[in-house]
């Protein structure tokens, strides 16, 4: 039983642009019925009656059904109403290889034979980009397949006005064309030698390579202003505005960089520019004159790692396209990526959905626009092609880890498919103090408080005891005129100018600079030794020590956790120091505030926690929880070393020098985490041990 509620009557015009359009012949007249009945299996057969009446009537009247949601209909009447049906499947199948988007409407009736061959086409895939499989990297015949087919030919002419308009359309054009059918050449690598002659033996040459590199600026700001528009899209999309401080760009000058920080409006955070070299251009490329960012060069013919801490950067752009990159090293160029990046850090780079019937365009495309750039022969013929699809190109990052935003997007009228694809690494989980802390701060216990700002006045503090020990020892074998005292005061007044900025920002300019004692006493004490090294460096006289001050016994508060799972309680005077004290326990068998003496003593101790069989957790020093100071030493010039330590996590290196009287010796000042103190001290030991590194100092706080 059912009840017809309404009729309708719509006029509907000619539509020849969707597949599954209902009026492509015609302007049409639509009846559209809306009635009533139960939605059980008896009312869904009486609609599927009613359905095939409609359609059956539809057909005799030359006309076509639209199609429903219930699948009241055949394959066959679908073919007869839609004849662009399998042409819309075949689409499908392009746009959606891996069969990501579907509903119930689409399983139902595409063909069998439809799902067996996209089940291929994902293993296909999966086979391809999972094992990083060889594609094929350079063509030799792309001139004459552009040319000569329709459609490529009106994309390359698309491509020379929308997206590369150094020169006149026609002029590059006609060119390639005559190029292509002078039977002298033979392959793509004939054309270009002969596309390089003509552009440098026509009339007026120079003055037209002027005009071609002005257009050329004016198309670079054109298309860095449209990546910003992508970007700032892909970043409101996923939630990101905000959120990103600490940038990576790979292949270019800063290219977006300067820009991107002012739309974000990020003050601060590290920029790393990481490309073969530095070039003039790169002052157009990033808009800026000066740079704005450390320059790490890089060898992408022989990609290795880079020495950029690990989890440490919030965003890594690449714009040069990854199918310019060995293929048997892509693995470590992704896996540096994914290295460096924090958890939930994006990826962002542009590459073409190269399709096999594009990748002759694509090739056409590039040596074009290596041509009118002016790009050596044999660097054109060494250029690495490797073009895969997008979906190829996503599989590669999801093998490395990570993961896919499924978010993207391109330049409008960009015949070859350039799409910015941004993907994630994912997020894990870290040791979580908020609730020991909270803990903490509850607990009635003996607490030592100190001035945080001091911490980084330490290292001065501790540099000119350093200073006077070695001039000391200099004095047991060579005259004290030879001494290099002007060096040791540009070490002193660098490492107090990247102290004192770091200090100001953190705590502003009165606390850092005046209410702190530490840096009072460090300018003191650092006029003092100017004047002193000044009259000793050009006079040679009596040499005058810097009195140290005199203190009682100073001492600092930790506070340490015991993860180890025996349940006896720790005694740290016999198992550690004896000259630790005021031992109180604030948890049973867990958690303890110990005093232990501050300077040598302090990083005596410190270092027997953390290498002591019972594991320990160190969550304050004297109330501080954030960051400490330490030095340390790379001795023999050990680059591997130097390396490593460079990419550890959770640390920033503050200060690096060479030892002056020890040129193989690199001293490295660096904040690290305080919860990551002791697994330092552990990763530290084993290279102690081979005297390639040596832990100098675990700097105290100044009270």
């Amino acid at each position: 039983m059912f009840f017809l509620l309404n009729l309708t009557i719509r006029f509907v015009k000619r539509d020849q642009l969707t597949f599954l359009s209902y009026t492509k012949q015609n302007d049409s007249y639509a009846f559209v019925f809306y009635f009533r009945m139960k939605r059980n299996e008896l009312g869904d057969n009486e609609v599927k009656t009613i359905h095939q009446t409609l359609i059956q009537l539809a057909f005799q009247c030359r006309g076509v059904f639209y199609l429903p949601y219930r699948q009241h209909y055949s394959y066959q009447q679908i073919l007869h109403a839609y004849p662009m049906f399998e042409e819309f499947l075949d689409k499908k199948r392009v746009y959606d290889s891996i069969g990501l988007f579907s509903n119930d409407w689409y399983e139902y009736y595409r063909p069998k034979k439809e799902f067996s061959m996209t089940t291929n086409r994902i293993n296909e895939i999966k086979l391809t980009t999972d094992r990083f499989q060889i594609v094929e990297q350079r063509r030799t015949n792309s001139f004459y397949l552009v040319i000569s087919n329709d459609i490529l030919r009106e994309k390359f002419r698309k491509f020379l006005r929308t997206v590369f308009n150094a020169e006149p359309v026609h002029v590059i054009f006609n060119y390639v064309n005559r190029a292509v059918r002078n039977p002298n050449n033979k392959n793509d690598n004939d054309i270009y030698q002969e596309l390089q002659n003509a552009l440098k033996t026509r009339q007026f040459a120079f003055t037209r390579k002027i005009f071609a590199i002005v257009k050329q600026l004016r198309q670079l700001r054109l298309q860095i202003n449209d990546m910003l528009r992508q970007q700032i899209t892909i970043f409101k999309h996923l939630g990101y505005c905000g959120k990103i401080r600490d940038i990576v760009s790979i292949g270019d000058g800063g290219r977006c960089i300067k820009e991107l920080r002012q739309i974000l409006k990020i003050k601060d955070g590290r920029v790393y520019i990481v490309n073969e070299r530095q070039r003039l251009t790169d002052i157009i490329e990033r808009n800026s004159l000066f740079s704005i960012g450390n320059f790490i060069p890089y060898n992408f013919s022989n990609l290795t790692d880079v020495p950029i801490p690990s989890e440490s950067i919030d965003l890594v752009v690449c714009y040069m396209g990854l199918h310019h990159l060995p293929q048997d090293q892509l693995d470590i160029f992704l896996k540096m990526i994914y290295r460096i990046l924090r958890p939930n850090g994006l990826f962002l780079f542009r590459e073409h959905h190269a399709y096999e019937q594009l990748k002759p365009l694509l090739d056409v495309a590039h040596m074009v626009f290596n041509v009118v750039t002016d790009v050596d022969y044999k660097l054109e013929t060494n250029e690495i092609r490797a073009f895969r699809t997008i979906e190829q190109w996503r599989s590669c990052v999801r093998q490395i880890g990570f993961q896919d935003t499924f978010i993207y997007d391109e330049q409008e009228d960009d015949p070859t498919d350039d799409i910015m694809i941004v993907v994630r690494k994912p997020e894990t989980q870290y040791f979580n103090t908020n609730d020991m802390n909270e803990i903490i701060e509850n607990k009635t216990y003996t607490k030592i408080s100190a001035y945080h700002e001091s911490n980084y006045f330490r290292p001065l503090e501790w540099l000119v005891v350093r200073i006077i020990m070695e001039f000391g020892q200099y004095l047991n074998h060579t005259p004290f005129y030879y001494f290099p005292y002007m060096k040791y005061l540009s070490i002193y007044w660098s490492l107090s100018f990247t102290e004192t900025d770091f200090a100001i920002k953190k705590f502003g300019l009165i606390k850092a600079l005046f209410v702190s004692p530490a840096f009072l006493m460090n300018v003191a004490v650092g006029t003092f030794l100017s004047m002193a090294f000044l009259q000793l460096s050009f006079i040679s006289f009596l040499i005058r020590a810097v009195p140290a001050a005199q203190f009682g016994p100073e001492y600092e508060q930790l506070i340490i956790e015991k993860i180890d799972e025996n349940n006896e309680d720790f005694n740290f005077k016999e198992s550690i120091d004896e000259r630790i004290d005021d031992i109180q326990i604030l948890i049973e068998n867990r958690l303890y505030a110990v005093r232990v003496p501050r300077h040598q003593v302090f990083n005596s101790i410190l270092k027997k926690i953390a290498l002591h069989s019972t594991k320990f957790n160190l969550l304050s020093i004297s109330e501080q929880k954030e960051q400490i100071q330490i030095e340390l030493a790379i001795n023999n010039n050990d680059n591997e070393r130097l390396l490593w330590l460079k990419q550890r996590s959770n640390m920033d290196i503050i200060f690096e020098y060479k030892s002056p009287l020890d040129q193989s010796q690199t001293r490295i000042i660096l904040r690290v985490k305080l919860r990551h103190l002791l697994t330092l001290i552990r990763e530290c030991a084993q290279f102690e041990a081979d005297n390639s590194l040596t832990i100098i100092q675990i700097y105290d706080h100044f009270y």
